[in-house]
């Protein structure tokens, strides 16, 4: 292995694209994690990887995880009331890091 991704993802994505990961023989672990805006739920899949799988990999991640729009609301500034304004945010899609490997040791 000489390539590890790190690739933070919806949670409605990860299942969908562990299968698809599955399916094309790379290895991969899922770890929970949550978002800090909207506090929802994400998933980390780490995957270790050769330079040429690279390439497939980051294709069957942006296939499997699509950017969504939400209705968020959003408090109104300056009055003292709970007022409540909706806002559309986008989110989801996938965050990908590619780094790359200079040790592996295993224990």
């Amino acid at each position: 292995m000489s390539k590890l991704i790190v690739a933070i993802v919806h949670d409605e994505d990860a299942g969908r694209l562990m299968s698809a990961l599955r399916a094309a023989e790379v290895r991969v672990t899922r770890l929970r994690s949550s978002g800090g805006f909207l506090r929802s739920g994400n998933s980390t899949l780490i995957l270790g990887l050769e330079d040429h799988q690279v390439g497939a990999a980051v294709a069957l991640i942006e296939e499997n995880c699509q950017a969504r729009t939400e209705q968020v609301p959003i408090e109104l500034l300056g009055g003292m009331d709970a007022s409540w304004l909706p806002t559309e945010v986008t989110h989801g899609g996938a965050t990908i890091f590619v780094l790359p490997i200079d040790e592996i040791r295993r224990i």
